[in-house]
């Protein structure tokens, strides 16, 4: 029995084959009419269709971008949760997350201050990346403002 099935297998892809590697022809008819057909028409131009399904070259940098952008669209629905959630706290404990954030800007101040080389998030990549003294110094201004603000004193 499994000899039996083995060459009608064999069999039908011998006979298939031809059809795999055949040519086929596409053309529409002066009815609008759209045909397929192994022979191309006479007297109407044709186009020559494949038949057999490659992956394309640019397919692993399409799926590239679209991990790529999957993964942005992780971070960006992350990061609007968070903000949520922040803006949810404020609103129900406004003093304790006014402090909390007083917090976090002096932590950031010191490392601002003490650390020669600080990395920030890119919220576009999600990788980290070293910030430059342009983008330091104006970040250290602003978190200035913010402590001076959190401790009831004129920025600086």
């Amino acid at each position: 029995m499994n000899t039996v099935r083995a060459l009608l297998t064999a069999v039908l892809v011998v006979l298939a084959a031809p059809a795999l590697g055949a040519k086929y022809y596409k053309w529409v008819d002066e009815n609008g009419v759209t045909h397929y057909d192994t022979q191309p028409p006479r007297g109407t131009s044709a186009e020559e269709v494949s038949t057999h399904r490659s992956a394309s070259s640019d397919q692993p940098e399409a799926l590239e971008r679209l991990r790529e952008q999957r993964e942005a669209a992780a971070r960006a629905d992350e990061a609007a949760r968070q903000q949520q959630a922040r803006q949810q706290r404020a609103a129900e404990q406004p003093d304790q997350a006014r402090q909390e954030e007083c917090e976090q800007y002096r932590r950031n101040l010191e490392t601002l201050q003490n650390k020669p080389v600080v990395r920030v998030k890119n919220p576009d990549s999600g990788e980290m990346e070293v910030i430059d003294q342009e983008r330091r110094a104006q970040m250290l201004e602003r978190t200035r403002a913010a402590v001076a603000f959190c401790d009831g004193r004129p920025a600086p």
